[in-house]
């Protein structure tokens, strides 16, 4: 088995906690080649360095144009997708900022082996069939990258707001969240190329469309595609993995489902989730209603507005973002949900829904989503207009799995955000679909701390994969949750792919 060169290191710790490490991201450097409003024409070693990688033409343009607006080819073809609109140098990343990012957030530590470069790009996905919409992301290129040409891993980022600036390409310091710098370096800092999707309307023009199965699942799979539109011919095989942790769990698990029949560009070898959300999307509507008001938290109902405020833009248009909410109220969610990151719209007080004045569902929605449309979501019975309309859209958004795409689920057994319980409801989904599927509890892990303490085994779960080495030794399995772990939601939790 091949050693991960990005190892547990405790001295690897101690030293990185000596360093001086001033991490270079959008906003600390406003006017330089890494900054939001620089551009990239600067002479530079380490740009001139990059673009040779990927070839001298392919990332020319500036770092704020890559977020504007574009108008789509016409006519659209499913030929279009992953076609790449812009494309810019960023910076190095530094192995000893990654290694830092441990220790400075009290995380199991880990020790990363190389620099690597950041591109900032934006590419066309499709929503529906001949609907094309843009995504912006970030492309990591190690300097030492794993194979010859190398596999490629798309990296889908957890739940970070729906603001522009919370985009994880931007590095904003509310945006560019913890958990998703802990995964994304567990990584790039171990010589894997990456391609992580921002996700459409988040940083890119219109409504972010948190947890919609389509926008998510298709900018991963169209993400295959624009990688290899930039980086010039041999540089990589055509080999992928998918990865994603919480919500980009859920992207990931949504692209395992499409990627047959939607493409990609090479084949998806593998799906790898941290403590992917996979319950059913009827658990927004619950949680707004009365009953729900015993489960209810600043976070979750943060969750539940960004939930349907994207959805209700993508379904019946942008204008109607915020249809779902009381009138008076529904201007000011909007500039609330548009206006801060995760840090600054789920947290308690006046970081998150209380400073706006809503504590529970009814403060903020109307009595169709309250009373009708949350208890669907609820009990499971779904027979108005209304009803119906909801529950298929929450369907859409738990897609039945690909069985021939073997899927590795890694959940801590101490995450008391996404607990056990709630994590053991998509498990069942998934087995009962007929999922080729590897569960893994890390018996000390939480919601964040899983990714790094997990990273060694995943590291060689992915050389197994994609350069053909010997593998890991068996996880410890949902064994370690006790004989009485079940799935416990008070929704319904079904494995027809007919039901949400």
């Amino acid at each position: 088995m091949n050693r991960s060169r990005f190892s547990l290191s405790v001295r690897g710790s101690l030293f990185a906690a000596s360093l001086l490490v001033l991490p270079v991201g959008c906003d600390s450097d406003p006017a330089g080649s890494g900054g939001a409003g620089g551009t990239t024409t600067t002479s530079d070693p380490d740009r001139d360095a990059a673009l040779a990688l990927v070839g001298a033409d392919a990332c020319g343009d500036t770092l704020d144009s890559v977020y504007e607006a574009a108008t789509a080819p016409s006519p659209w073809s499913a030929s279009m997708r992953g076609e790449v609109v812009r494309c810019a140098y960023d910076r190095v990343v530094t192995a000893e900022e990654m290694t830092a990012h441990y220790t400075d957030e009290s995380l199991p530590p880990l020790t990363a082996t190389t620099d690597v470069y950041k591109f900032r790009v934006a590419y066309w996905t499709e929503r529906n069939e001949g609907e094309p919409v843009l995504t912006s992301g970030s492309f990591y290129l190690p300097k030492t990258m794993r194979g010859s040409p190398s596999p490629l891993l798309i990296v889908g980022h957890g739940s970070v707001g729906i603001a522009d600036k919370c985009a994880p390409s931007r590095e904003d310091p509310d945006g560019f969240h913890r958990d998703f710098r802990t995964q994304l370096y567990s990584l790039i800092g171990d010589g894997w190329a990456v391609l992580a999707p921002d996700f459409p309307g988040l940083g890119t023009p219109g409504a972010a469309t948190w947890m919609y199965s389509p926008d998510e699942g298709h900018a991963m799979l169209d993400g295959t595609r624009a990688a290899r539109k930039i980086a010039k011919a041999g540089l990589f095989s055509d080999k992928n993995v998918i990865v994603g942790h919480s919500n980009g769990g859920h992207a990931a698990l949504s692209a395992q489902s499409y990627a047959k029949a939607y493409g990609s560009e090479g084949s998806i070898d593998a799906v790898v989730v941290y403590a992917p959300f996979w319950l059913s999307n009827g658990a927004w509507g619950a949680l707004i209603t009365n009953v729900g008001n015993a489960l209810i938290t600043p976070a979750f109902l943060s969750m539940s507005m960004q939930y349907f405020y994207g959805h209700l833009a993508a379904y019946e248009g942008e204008d109607k973002a915020t249809s779902g909410f009381l009138p008076d109220k529904a201007e000011g969610i909007g500039t609330f949900l548009e206006g801060g990151c995760w840090q600054n719209v789920a947290r308690e007080g006046d970081n998150g829904p209380e400073a706006i004045g809503l504590k529970k569902g009814a403060d903020g929605f109307t009595m169709d989503y309250t009373g009708e449309i949350g208890n669907c979501g609820l009990n499971g019975n779904c027979t108005t207009p209304l009803q119906t309309t909801w529950k298929e859209r929450w369907t859409v958004d738990r897609p039945p799995p690909d069985p021939t795409i073997p899927i590795v689920l890694w959940h801590g057994a101490k995450d008391d955000f996404l607990t056990p319980g709630f994590a053991l409801c998509g498990v069942d989904r998934l087995q009962g679909q007929g999922a080729d599927l590897t569960v893994c509890i890390d018996e000390e892990g939480d919601h964040s701390s899983l990714i790094s303490t997990s990273a060694d085994w995943v590291h060689s779960y992915l050389e197994s994969v994609l350069l053909g080495g010997e593998g890991p030794a068996p996880c410890v399995g949902v064994e370690a949750l006790g004989p009485d772990a079940k799935c416990s939601v008070p929704i319904p939790n079904s494995v027809d792919p007919n039901e949400p």
